[in-house]
């Protein structure tokens, strides 16, 4: 049973009962059709669905809100992006997957990018509709089609997602939403009609399904957790700095995989950093994210928030300072109060793991060559920035930096124009861009004498 309840208060919205086993041969006919429309053509389609998207989305950003908990206004950006994704797949697609001719012994050799087929899709509910789609979009412009098992806690977006596609005149069975078991997902992962893999998680799962996918010998695109440095040099504005590291750390109520983590400062300016830094944290307004006022709503799931509370604690134990306000009416909802954590170093949990929900835990660092170091000295590897008043300074130190994406002066994020994805722990593979829409296609030598 997979069931959508209410962060903010725990309430029940709607209980959905297991699928049985996916018939995928429903899938593999849909994608022979598919293949058969030019890039351009699939484009013509998927517009429909964006169009129906767009009709409705307000109602769709209600239902993240309710069903995951982000404030209203962070769902409506959420939707927004997803529909620019679209704008820019249909745009440049055709464009990206056209053949490459280059010149051999042949008298004719190129290279063409043809669909895989059905991909499993296996998808994380902080993002319920952008993440699903950041995906699909690109796949479906390449010929293929997908099988969609959305995280058990939002299926409700999963369910309103698969209406985009089946309530669009489009043609059907593009993308086929189950409810499954883990058992299930894993024998899907195992099935003959299935070529490719891509899953947005946690690590601990991400290994599974690589493992069961490298086990099949199936593609796969793995996106996992971060814990991204946020390096500030001593020469950073901290107007600049401060707005970024709030903004970065307080999207989604800190349950962003790509969000700053952990503030690596310059001990010449770390006295300054910590003050505006807590000032602004603790003045953050918390509660019902259906509320226009809200900056920061309830975490998705109780265990989740547990979870937080607990590595807060432990950092603390191990000689972390923690300045947090204490929340009040607000016992029956899923809620983290805003934190700062100073005195964060190498050893203590909230260095070494991903925290996620609304901490900012800060590290002092003694110059730029230790914050690369301190940066460095984790598991993970998806993003990283660094602030800085000389952009230039930054320059020579991005190669140094473990990380799959590495922003100067600004929060590290997504963008459908440039690929997206990290190193270590972090995952393999790249969703969007060019490099995104190029990792489930059969990359085609043909040679011709």
């Amino acid at each position: 049973m997979y069931r959508s309840v209410n962060p903010f208060d725990n309430s029940l919205i709607k209980e959905y009962p297991l699928d049985a086993f996916p018939d995928l041969k429903k899938s593999v006919t849909a994608q022979q059709q598919w293949d058969k429309l030019s890039v351009t053509e699939r484009g013509m389609q998927l517009r429909k669905v964006a169009d129906k998207l767009a009709q409705s989305k307000n109602e769709y950003a209600k239902l993240i809100t309710l069903e995951m908990g982000k404030p209203l206004r962070e769902s409506l950006y959420e939707l927004d992006k997803t529909l620019s994704t679209f704008d820019y797949f249909i745009e440049f697609a055709p464009k990206h997957l056209e053949s490459i001719v280059i010149p051999s012994n042949a008298s004719n050799s190129f290279v063409s990018f043809e669909p895989l087929g059905v991909l499993f899709s296996v998808m994380p509910w902080n993002f319920p509709f952008w993440q699903v789609f950041r995906f699909a979009i690109p796949s479906l412009l390449a010929g293929n089609v997908t099988v969609l098992k959305h995280a058990p806690s939002v299926p409700g977006c999963a369910e309103a997602i698969a209406k985009l596609f089946s309530e669009s005149d489009i043609p059907e069975h593009l993308l086929l939403n189950y409810y499954l078991t883990n058992e299930d997902a894993a024998n899907v992962i195992a099935a003959d009609e299935i070529a490719g893999v891509s899953f947005t998680g946690s690590d601990a799962t991400g290994s599974i399904i690589a493992s069961l996918a490298g086990k099949h010998i199936k593609k796969s695109v793995i996106e996992l957790g971060g814990n991204d440095p946020f390096i500030v040099m001593d020469d950073a504005d901290l107007g600049i700095t401060i707005a970024g590291a709030i903004k970065s750390r307080s999207i989604n109520s800190g349950q962003s995989c790509n969000a700053a983590k952990r503030f690596i400062v310059d001990e010449k300016i770390y006295d300054v950093f910590v003050e505006l830094l807590t000032n602004q944290v603790l003045s953050l307004r918390v509660g019902n994210p259906l509320d226009e006022s809200t900056q920061v709503g309830p975490l998705a799931r109780k265990d989740l928030a547990e979870k937080v509370k607990k590595q807060i604690e432990l950092s603390v134990s191990q000689g972390a300072v923690k300045y947090q306000n204490e929340l009040a009416g607000l016992e029956s909802g899923n809620f983290v109060s805003p934190c700062v954590l100073t005195n964060v170093k190498p050893a203590v949990c909230a260095f070494e793991e991903e925290l996620f929900g609304p901490v900012w835990s800060v590290i002092k660092s003694k110059n730029i060559d230790e914050s690369i170091s301190l940066a460095n000295q984790s598991q993970y590897g998806l993003g990283a920035s660094i602030w800085t008043a000389n952009s230039n300074r930054a320059l020579p130190l991005i190669p140094s930096i473990q990380a799959g994406n590495v922003f100067v002066n600004d929060i590290v994020k997504s963008d459908a124009r440039l690929p997206f994805g990290g190193v270590k722990k972090s995952g393999f593979g790249r969703e969007l861009s060019e490099f995104g829409l190029k990792e489930f296609v059969n990359i085609k030598t043909v040679y011709i004498h």
